[in-house]
């Protein structure tokens, strides 16, 4: 999938996944009616209309051998680099494609991404000029989880790059920029309605249970309105993962940085 020559302001998006997660080991490679629920969203991000370039970015563990394999085999890049420093994963793929002025960043664990809010996000990014777009601001979230999207540009994330210094804006790609908005041109997308509650992201064993439905249950260019509207015809399957609180870690990040000193902030 590349329309490189099509567009001037060609987009990469850069998929990151990996095997090891501590909470749903080798996730990411777990199979609904046969399919590997990374291939199967990658399926999905193909519908979109605004991106020119899927790309992998894995680990170099032994255990995400299995990542570069299927990847191989449905003919998509793929990218290795570090586990912990995900944000140079990042960059470190995005000098192999000097050709993309933007990057979209979408995870492994978003087997349900819907291409229209992609292209939402992504379009709303290239009219405003923006540096950074997402549907993810934190305390601000209308969209299900998992289907979260973020679109920035090559200098940013240049500049992130060199200069987002402590652990957490590393491993969480572009916290740095979240944290620091007053230095770069971002906005957040809105849902047509808050449905922040619904997860269609696969962190734990319920989410799959939820999302293994929901891939039974509807095509594969569903929207996220009609999964949201299958989920409202099933409450009993809604209800195996309500329990779970949406981003946990990064909202307790978000409290200690809001407290720490101005001093002690890193901007180098």
């Amino acid at each position: 999938m590349e329309k490189v020559n099509q567009k001037q302001n060609a987009v990469l998006c850069i998929l990151q996944a990996r095997m090891g997660s501590t909470r749903l080991p080798g996730k990411v490679l777990l199979k609904v009616r046969g399919t590997p629920l990374l291939e199967y969203e990658i399926m999905r991000v193909k519908f979109s209309k605004t991106i020119d370039k899927i790309v992998i970015a894995t680990t170099t563990n032994k255990e995400d051998d299995e990542i570069e394999k299927l990847a191989r085999r449905i003919g998509i890049d793929c990218f290795r680099g570090s586990e912990k420093d995900v944000l140079d994963r990042y960059y470190q793929c995005a000098l192999l494609y000097p050709k993309f002025s933007s990057i979209v960043r979408i995870t492994g664990d978003c087997p349900l991404i819907d291409p229209g809010v992609i292209d939402e996000v992504v379009s709303l990014f290239q009219k405003g000029h923006f540096d950074y777009v997402s549907n993810i601001e934190l305390g601000k979230e209308t969209f299900p989880n998992g289907t979260d999207v973020e679109v920035l540009t090559r200098e940013a994330l240049v500049e992130l790059a060199a200069n987002a210094s402590l652990a957490s804006e590393r491993e969480h790609v572009t916290l740095y920029i979240r944290r620091r908005k007053e230095k770069f041109k971002t906005t957040n997308v809105n849902a047509v309605r808050d449905f922040s509650h619904i997860r269609f992201t696969v962190d734990y064993l319920e989410d799959f249970e939820v999302v293994k439905f929901l891939i039974e249950h509807s095509a594969i260019d569903a929207t996220y309105l009609q999964h949201v509207s299958l989920l409202m015809d099933n409450p009993n399957i809604m209800a195996k993962n309500m329990h779970i609180v949406r981003n946990e870690g990064l909202k307790k990040l978000s409290e200690e940085n809001r407290l720490r000193p101005p001093s002690s902030r890193s901007d180098a």
